[in-house]
C-alpha cells in the first residue's frame, strides 16, 4: 500500500483515526492513536515519538525512539468505534532506522539469514494459539497473602456440565466462546490473515484454539500477535477475559502456542523425502533439540510456562522427536501423507513467548542443525 493509497482508504470508509500498533519486548501490542487528519508522509518517514523503556528497551535512561509505521500492514479495525485503520510498526532511534533489537528486526533478519545461508528461499510457520475465556479472574496480593480465583465460562448459573475429556472439539452448549472465535476468524480473515479452523480445545471448562495458517516468519508473528490481541479485545466487550497464561488452572489442560514449519527452495518442500522427512528435515529437527534447553529462555519464558511442561496433559515433555507423539518437543503429524506437505510441530511454546523473537530462534537452531548435519538419530534423540 501507498501513503496516496492510504489516504484513498481513509476517506473511503471515513476513518477519523489510526492506530499505530507496535510489539514491546515481551510480544504485547500497545497502541498509539492519531487523528486521520494528522497523518502525513512525515509520519512514515520519520515515525512518531515513543519512549524506549516502556517498550522494555532499557530503562527510561534510554531516550526517545520512533514508531516507524509499516504501510504494507495497514487494515481496517472494525472493532473500534468508529472503526480504525491499524498499522503495524517497526521500532527505531531517530534518523537510525529500525533498531537490531527490535522484535520485528529480529524476525526480518533471521529470514535474511536463511537466504544468505544458501539453505532456503523462506521459512514457513504455522503457529497454534490456545486460550481459555473466563467470566472474571480475581487477584488478591497483600502482605500476608497471594491469591487467584478464576471463574470458567458457563460454570456460573445454568450450565452443561462437561464430563472427562470432553473438551476437544466440544459442539454443544458447553462450547460458550465459539462467536467469540469466529468473529475473530472473520476479522482476521479481512485482514488477509489465513486461518486453518478454530474449535473447542481439549480443556472442558472453555479452553479455545484458532490454528493459523502457514506463513513466512515474520507474516507469522505479525498475525500471532495480532490475533492475541484480537481475540483479547474480543472478549472483553463480551464481558469475559481471555487468559493466555500457560496453565491458569492446575489439574486442567495448558495453553501452548505450537509451531507448525518447514522450508522452502525454488518453490519446493525441503522437508518433503520420499516416504519420510527428508535428510534437511532430520539435521533440522536435530538443531532445534541440540538447542532446546537454550530455546527454553524464549519459547517458554515465564515461570508458569513450566507448570504447563508435564505429563498428563498432552504438553511435550521430552526434549526429542516422534511421530503423531504429543509428548515430544518435536512432534511429526501422524496425519500428513502427502510429502509435499511435510512439516515439523515444535511443542514447547508457549502464549507467553514475544512471537518474533521464538520463532526466529527456532529458525536459527534448525538453520544450525542444517549447517552442521546434525542427526537426531544417531545421537539417540528419537524418533520416540
Amino acid at each position: 500500500m501507498t501513503f496516496g493509497e492510504l489516504v484513498a482508504l481513509i476517506q473511503a470508509e471515513d476513518i477519523q483515526w489510526v492506530d499505530l500498533r507496535a510489539a514491546d519486548l515481551l510480544g504485547r501490542l500497545r497502541c498509539l492513536t492519531l487523528p486521520a487528519a494528522e497523518v502525513s508522509p512525515v509520519t512514515f518517514e520519520k515515525g512518531v515519538g515513543a519512549a524506549a523503556g516502556h517498550y522494555g528497551f532499557g530503562n527510561s535512561g534510554e531516550g526517545d525512539w520512533v514508531l516507524l509505521p509499516d504501510l504494507s500492514t495497514a487494515r481496517v479495525d472494525p472493532t473500534r468505534d468508529p472503526p480504525a485503520v491499524l498499522i503495524l510498526c517497526d521500532l527505531a532511534r531517530p534518523d537510525e532506522g529500525p533498531h537490531p533489537l527490535a522484535p520485528r528486526t529480529v524476525a526480518k533478519a533471521a529470514e535474511t539469514f536463511l537466504v544468505s545461508a544458501g539453505i532456503a528461499d523462506q521459512a514457513r510457520f504455522g503457529v497454534e494459539l490456545e486460550f481459555y475465556l473466563f467470566d472474571a479472574i480475581w487477584a488478591e496480593d497483600t502482605p500476608l497473602s497471594q491469591q487467584v480465583e478464576v471463574v470458567p465460562l458457563g460454570t456460573v448459573g445454568p450450565r452443561a456440565v462437561p464430563g472427562p475429556r470432553s473438551g476437544y472439539h466440544a459442539g454443544g452448549p458447553e462450547d460458550r466462546g465459539r462467536a467469540i472465535r469466529q468473529r475473530a476468524v472473520e476479522i482476521l480473515g479481512r485482514w488477509g490473515v489465513a486461518v486453518r479452523y478454530h474449535h473447542h480445545e481439549g480443556g472442558p471448562l472453555s479452553q479455545m484454539e484458532i490454528e493459523l495458517g502457514l506463513g513466512r516468519l515474520l507474516d507469522a508473528a505479525d498475525w500471532t500477535v495480532l490475533a492475541v490481541d484480537l481475540v483479547s479485545r474480543l472478549a472483553a466487550d463480551e464481558g469475559f477475559v481471555a487468559c493466555f497464561l500457560p496453565k491458569p488452572m492446575h489439574n486442567q489442560a495448558g495453553n501452548g502456542l505450537h509451531f507448525h514449519q518447514h522450508l522452502v527452495a525454488k518453490g519446493e518442500n525441503t522437508f518433503a523425502g520420499e516416504k519420510d522427512l527428508s535428510e534437511t528435515a532430520l539435521h533440522y529437527v536435530g538443531g532445534i533439540l541440540t538447542h532446546g534447553r537454550a530455546l527454553s529462555a524464549l519459547v517458554s519464558p515465564s515461570t508458569n510456562s513450566y507448570r504447563r511442561l508435564g505429563p498428563g496433559f498432552e504438553a511435550p515433555v521430552h526434549l526429542a522427536f516422534g511421530r503423531a507423539n504429543r509428548a515430544t518437543a518435536v512432534r511429526i503429524p501422524g496425519y500428513i501423507t502427502d510429502p509435499s506437505q511435510a512439516r515439523i510441530e515444535y511443542r514447547p511454546p508457549d502464549p507467553t513467548c514475544n512471537p518474533y523473537l521464538a520463532l526466529s530462534a527456532c529458525l536459527m537452531a534448525g538453520v544450525d542443525g542444517v549447517r552442521r548435519g546434525v542427526d537426531p538419530v544417531a545421537k539417540g534423540w528419537g524418533p520416540v
